[in-house]
């Protein structure tokens, strides 16, 4: 007996549950998650209707979801977070309309799942968004946005099969102006204007981070893509990623006088710019409410969340068939969730708020007022952008980072 116990020594079943899950094949199924997270970070616009026919809901998210699928092991990682969203859905699913519970989840799971992801990536030395895979986004996308100024007011320059594959691809995607007096900018491969502007920021925030030395290209890049895209969202962002770039210069006399040139410009396409004008006028013409001017429908879904808190939100129906769901990750929680929901987001942003790294609170500031105020909640550049941010960053790599910008 003794002898038969020898050849079976205790020793050997410590591999046992390693090997176990190798056979789940963890780094396959989480480089997968990887790559859909990615894929929806450079491309978030994505006609649906393409895998299921006659679906006419827009599902950006859903690459997102199929990765926390995928990788339960870092979708339950951080039990609190869960905890506190319980609660959230449970008022939205009793008080709420009926899709407000399904809008939370559109809402909170992306940015628990990315934040969770950036996480467990980073303490094993490796990052979410791949190196220079973020600046040459932003490249391509505005010389993209540079040939459709040129097609739309020049000559063409863009064949037809592409356009005809992007207006399959992208929901709304248009191959003429937006209008025929050129008001409203060119959209790149987004939805639209303000989602080109939005999707750019995202760009910028997640390319400053990775590549602090590339941040005045940066920042050129934007200013192009802003005089193309002509959307409010491009000037709102654009203009404090300036400002960071202006006070990060060495010798803080220069960033005074680099001030004065900005403000200049900032005053001149101001003045200058046909959507401002365009948007003062609609303001004379139909007043400021939101119910009889389309200007003033994002800032209705932005605000009106916030006049019935801490009652549930009931949306409004404007203009006879649209209803005015909320826009941006905190009216969302704040109208569906009510308390409940301003307890679980505060407790995300603290548990992952750098306390370090003090050099890049301005840009995840940011990114941080993109994601809960201006964008969609299942923008997933937006997302990702505030997860790089918010999301501890491994000390080597963040030497590094400090290191290439001196």
């Amino acid at each position: 007996m003794s002898s038969y116990q020898a050849s079976f020594p205790c020793a050997d079943y410590v591999g046992v549950l390693p090997s176990l899950s190798a056979l789940t094949f963890v780094s396959t199924r989480l480089a997968i998650a990887q790559m859909l997270v990615v894929f929806s970070f450079v491309w978030p616009f994505f006609n649906y209707d393409l895998v299921v026919p006659g679906n006419t809901m827009e599902v950006n998210f859903l690459p997102v979801f199929v990765a926390a699928l995928l990788v339960p092991e870092v979708t339950l990682r951080e039990g609190w977070s869960l905890v506190l969203a319980m609660p959230v859905f449970a008022v939205a699913l009793i008080w709420a309309n009926p899709t407000a519970p399904l809008r939370l989840a559109i809402g909170i799971v992306p940015l628990y799942f990315v934040l969770n992801l950036t996480r467990y990536l980073r303490e094993r030395g490796r990052e979410l968004i791949p190196p220079n895979l973020a600046y040459r986004s932003l490249q391509v996308f505005v010389g993209f946005c540079v040939a459709q100024a040129v097609q739309f007011q020049l000559f063409p320059v863009i064949p037809a099969w592409l356009t005809t594959a992007l207006m399959n691809i992208v929901p709304r995607y248009s191959g003429t102006p937006y209008d025929e007096f050129g008001i409203r900018g060119v959209q790149g491969w987004a939805s639209e204007p303000a989602g080109a502007a939005l999707m750019c920021i995202a760009f910028a925030l997640v390319a400053i981070y990775q590549r602090p030395d590339k941040r005045w290209s940066v920042l050129a890049l934007l200013t192009l893509l802003l005089l193309l895209n002509k959307s409010v969202y491009c000037l709102v962002l654009t203009v404090p990623v300036g400002l960071y770039c202006i006070s990060s210069m060495r010798r803080k006399l220069h960033s005074l006088f680099a001030i004065v040139p900005m403000t200049v410009a900032f005053a001149l396409y101001v003045g200058a710019s046909e959507r401002l004008a365009d948007f003062h006028s609609s303001v004379l013409t139909d007043g400021l409410n939101s119910e009889s001017n389309r200007e003033l429908m994002r800032f209705a879904q932005i605000l009106t969340p916030f006049q019935q808190f801490p009652h549930i939100y009931t949306p409004p129906v404007v203009f006879d068939s649209m209803v005015a769901e909320p826009m941006g990750l905190l009216p969302l929680v704040v109208g569906y969730g009510s308390v409940l929901g301003v307890v679980w987001l505060v407790y995300v942003l603290w548990r992952n708020f750098p306390r370090r790294q003090v050099r890049l609170r301005p840009l995840m500031l940011v990114a941080a007022f993109a994601l809960l105020i201006m964008a969609p909640p299942d923008l997933i550049p937006s997302v990702v952008a505030l997860a790089v941010f918010l999301a501890p960053r491994n000390q080597q790599a963040a030497s590094v980072g400090v290191s290439t910008e001196r």
